[in-house]
């Protein structure tokens, strides 16, 4: 994968992984009870993050 395109992927899911654990942090404090699809997004970016740096 070239460069640039890898970096762009990368800094979107970590920025996707970012979000997540804001939504899950303050999800959890306020229980607003979507936590479930906070830590899907963390996974999903994390995956992803994965998925492009193998």
């Amino acid at each position: 994968m070239d460069g640039k395109k890898r970096l762009g992927y990368s800094l979107l899911c970590a920025g996707l992984a970012f979000v997540g654990v804001f939504h899950l942090v303050f999800s959890t404090v306020f229980g607003y009870g979507l936590r479930s699809v906070s830590a899907l997004l963390v996974a999903a970016a994390v995956f992803g993050l994965v998925l492009v740096n193998a």
